[in-house]
C-alpha cells in the first residue's frame, strides 16, 4: 500500500570473508549493490583503492554460459518438445544445488556434443547448398549433349554463354553465318531472363565471333571442376544431395534423441549464469590490499536480518535514511489482492520515491472501468474461469502471474456487471428458445439493460469519473499537505472541488431537490472567485492576474477529462450490441438440425472474435483513464526499481 522505505548501507570488511559475505547476501537477495568506480575520481579513494574484478574469468564464465544457451536452442530446434502455454521455471531444492555442480563436467560434454552436431549438419547444409546452386545453374544446359570438359579439338574451339532474353537470336545466327562461314551457333535453352548458347567455331575466328557475340551482350559461362555431360552431373548431383539430406536427418534425429540432457543443460546455464553475477557484480566493489567496501540500499524492514549477516562476517557497517538529491530505488508493497494491478502501474513507470504509489486504490476502479466495458456474464466467466484454470495448473511468476490474476479480477467485474445489466453472451437465451423451442425465455437485467436505457449509464459513467478525478485531486492534496503546503493544497484542490462540486449542482441538481441549483450556483461563483485569486499567486507583477485567468481556463480540461469517461458507455453498447447481431446471424437458417448447426458455428466464431475485440478494448481504455485522466492529476514517475543481488534464473526455481 506503499513504496517500501529504503535505507543505504556502507560496508568494510576483510578480504578472507568477502567470499561466504556475498555468498550470503545473494541467497538474502534484498541489497542491492551499487557502483562504486566513480569514487576512483577523489582523491582520498584513487590513491588507496581498486576495483574489484576478474574480467578473464568473466569472460571465461560467460563463453560458457553462451554455448549452454547456444545448445538448449539446438535441442529446440531439432528436438520434439512440446511447449506449455506458459513458460515457467522448474521448482530444485537448495539441497540439489551438490547434485548440479557434480553434473558440470557431464554437462560440458553434453553442451559440446549438441554443439559439435550442430556444426555438423551446418557444415552438411553448405554441402547441400552448393550443390543446390550448381543443379540450378545446369538446369538450363539439360539438352547440352558434349561432355562439359571438351572445349574443342586441335582447330576448333566450343564455348558456352548467355544472352539477354530479348536477343533475336535467330538474326544473330545469321549474322555470324555471313560474317563467319565455319561458325556453328545453337541455342540449348532459355528461361524468362536467358538464352542459353553453345558456339563452335575456329580457332583463328573465336575472337572475332566473341566481338559479335558480345554486341548483343553474350556473357561466356564456364564449368569449373565439372566432368562428364549435363545429364550425368545432375544425375551426380542428386545422389550427393539424397546422401547429404539423410546425414542431416540422422544427424537431426541424434539430436533429438538427445533431448534429455535438455533439463540438465538448464541447470547447468542457470548455475553459470549465479556465477557469472557473482564476478559482474565484483566491478561494483571496491577493494584494497586486505579490505573490500560496498555501499548499496537495503528495505527497511530487512535491515535487522542485513545486519545480522554483516556482523558474522565481522564487517564495519552504517546505514542511513537516504539525501534529498539521492536517486533511490522503488519496491512498491501491496495486499496481496492489489498486487496484480501493479502490472498496470508498471507498464506506465514506476512511482518516484518520494511520490505516491496510487495501485491500492485505483485496482477497484479498473476492475469497475473494465466490467462495465465488457459487461457480458457470459465473456466474464469465460475469462474467470480461464484465468482460474491458467493459475492453478502453471507456476505463474512476475508479470506472467500478475496479468493473468487481473484479468481474473476482471472477469470477476465482467459477471458481475453483465448480470447488473442482462448480457449472457448479448441475449443468446431469448433468441435459442424463441428460434428453437418456440417459446421465448427472457433474463431480465438485475438493474437495467444499457441498450433500453443508455441515458442512466451514461450518468453513471459520469458520475464514476468525477469520483475517481476527485481522488487523484485528494492525493495530490495529500502529497502537497505531507510536504508542508496545505495552503497549496486548499488554492489548487480545494477551489477546484467546490468549483465542480457547484457547476454539478447548479447544472443537474434540479432533479433531486429545487434548492440544489441555487446552492451550486453560489459554490461555483465562490469556487472559481478562489481560483481566480489564486491561480498566480506564485507569479509576479500582472502574472498574478494572468495566472488567475489561466487557472480559470482549466475548467475545460476537467470537463474534457469527465467526459472521457463517457467511452464506459460507448464500449459496454459496442460489446453488447455486436453480441445480439452475432447472435441473429446465427438464426438466419432458421431451426432443426441445420439451424442448429449454424447458429453453433457461428456463435463460437462470431462471440470468441467479439470476446477478444473487446476485452482488448476494455484492457487498453481502462489502462488510458488511470493513465491520463487519474494518474495525471497527482502522479510523479521516474521511478527505477529495486534490483538487489539475488539468484537470477531463467530455467530453475531454486526453494529451500
Amino acid at each position: 500500500m506503499s513504496i517500501i522505505n529504503m535505507q543505504r548501507v556502507a560496508v568494510i570488511g576483510l578480504d578472507t570473508e568477502k567470499e561466504k559475505l556475498m555468498n550470503q547476501l545473494m541467497d538474502f537477495g534484498a541489497v542491492e549493490l551499487t557502483d562504486q568506480s566513480g569514487k576512483l575520481s577523489e582523491e582520498i579513494w584513487a590513491g588507496s583503492t581498486s576495483i574489484d574484478e576478474d574480467r578473464e574469468k568473466a569472460a571465461a564464465i560467460e563463453g560458457k554460459l553462451n554455448r549452454a544457451e547456444q545448445a538448449l536452442e539446438v535441442i529446440e530446434r531439432y528436438g520434439d518438445i512440446k511447449h506449455p502455454l506458459f513458460r515457467t521455471r522448474r521448482s530444485v531444492k537448495k539441497s540439489q544445488m551438490g547434485r548440479i555442480l557434480e553434473e558440470e563436467k557431464i554437462n560440458e560434454k553434453n553442451v559440446d556434443c549438441l554443439l559439435e552436431m550442430n556444426e555438423r549438419i551446418h557444415a552438411l547444409n553448405e554441402k547441400l547448398n552448393k550443390l543446390n546452386q550448381d543443379e540450378a545453374s545446369l538446369n538450363p544446359w539439360v539438352n547440352y549433349d558434349p561432355p562439359l570438359e571438351f572445349t574443342g579439338t586441335d582447330t576448333t574451339v566450343i564455348f558456352t554463354g548467355v544472352l539477354p532474353a530479348g536477343t533475336d537470336t535467330e538474326k544473330l545466327g545469321a549474322l555470324l553465318e555471313e560474317e563467319i562461314e565455319t561458325v556453328l551457333f545453337k541455342v540449348v535453352g532459355s528461361d524468362k531472363d536467358m538464352f542459353y548458347t553453345a558456339v563452335l567455331t575456329p580457332e583463328e575466328r573465336q575472337d572475332d565471333v566473341l566481338a559479335l557475340l558480345k554486341q548483343s551482350g553474350f556473357s561466356q559461362v564456364t564449368f569449373k571442376d565439372m566432368k562428364g555431360t549435363v545429364t550425368e552431373n545432375l544425375e551426380r548431383i542428386e545422389g550427393e544431395k539424397d546422401v547429404l539430406e539423410n546425414e542431416i536427418k540422422k544427424t537431426a534425429s541424434e539430436i533429438g534423441a538427445a533431448a534429455g540432457m535438455k533439463d540438465g543443460i538448464e541447470e547447468y546455464s542457470d548455475i553459470l549464469t549465479i556465477n557469472l553475477d557473482k564476478e559482474k557484480i565484483r566491478a561494483k566493489l571496491l577493494k584494497t590490499r586486505k579490505t573490500f567496501f560496498i555501499e548499496g540500499w537495503v528495505p527497511g524492514r530487512c535491515v535487522p536480518d542485513v545486519s545480522a549477516i554483516l556482523d558474522e562476517n565481522g564487517c564495519y557497517y552504517t546505514f542511513r535514511e537516504p539525501l534529498e538529491d539521492e536517486e533511490v530505488p522503488v519496491l512498491m508493497e501491496n495486499r496481496s489482492m492489489v498486487v496484480p494491478f501493479e502490472a498496470v502501474t508498471e507498464m506506465y513507470s514506476l512511482p518516484a520515491y518520494r511520490g505516491f504509489d496510487p495501485t491500492s486504490i485505483f485496482a477497484l476502479f479498473y476492475a469497475v472501468f473494465f466490467g462495465m466495458m465488457l459487461s457480458d456474464a457470459g465473456y466474464g466467466i469465460l475469462m474467470a474461469v480461464g484465468c482460474w484454470a491458467a493459475l492453478k495448473k502453471f507456476d505463474l511468476e512476475g508479470m506472467t502471474y500478475k496479468m493473468v490474476k487481473l484479468l481474473f479480477y476482471c472477469g470477476i467485474s465482467t459477471t458481475v456487471w453483465g448480470a447488473l445489466f442482462g448480457g449472457w453472451f448479448g441475449d443468446i437465451v431469448p433468441v435459442f428458445t424463441r428460434t428453437f423451442l418456440e417459446k421465448e425465455v427472457v433474463v431480465s437485467p438485475l438493474w437495467f439493460n444499457p441498450l433500453d436505457d443508455p441515458m442512466k449509464l451514461l450518468i453513471l459513467s459520469l458520475a464514476l469519473g468525477v469520483i475517481h478525478l476527485f481522488i487523484g485531486m485528494g492525493i495530490k492534496a495529500y502529497m502537497q499537505i505531507r510536504e508542508g503546503h496545505w495552503f497549496d493544497a486548499v488554492c489548487d484542490e480545494g477551489f477546484w472541488y467546490v468549483t465542480i462540486l457547484g457547476l454539478i449542482a447548479w447544472l443537474g441538481g434540479g432533479t433531486i431537490n429545487e434548492v440544489l441549483p441555487e446552492i451550486g450556483m453560489y459554490m461555483s461563483i465562490v469556487g472559481a472567485a478562489g481560483l481566480l485569486l489564486t491561480g498566480g499567486r506564485h507569479n509576479k507583477g500582472f502574472g498574478k492576474i494572468t495566472g488567475g485567468l489561466s487557472n480559470i481556463y482549466n475548467i475545460t480540461s476537467y470537463m474534457s477529462d469527465i467526459l472521457s469517461y463517457a467511452r464506459l458507455l460507448a464500449l459496454g453498447l459496442a460489446t453488447g450490441v455486436i453480441a445480439q447481431v452475432v447472435n441473429t446471424m446465427g438464426t438466419l437458417f432458421g431451426g432443426g438440425i441445420t439451424g442448429l448447426i449454424a447458429l453453433t458455428v457461428i456463435f463460437l466464431f462470431g462471440h470468441t472474435l467479439n470476446l477478444a475485440i473487446n476485452a482488448l478494448g476494455a484492457f487498453i481504455h481502462a489502462s488510458r483513464l488511470q493513465y491520463v485522466e487519474f494518474f495525471g492529476k497527482f502522479y510523479e514517475d521516474g521511478g527505477e526499481p529495486f534490483d538487489p543481488f539475488r539468484r537470477k534464473t531463467k530455467y530453475i526455481k531454486l526453494e529451500d
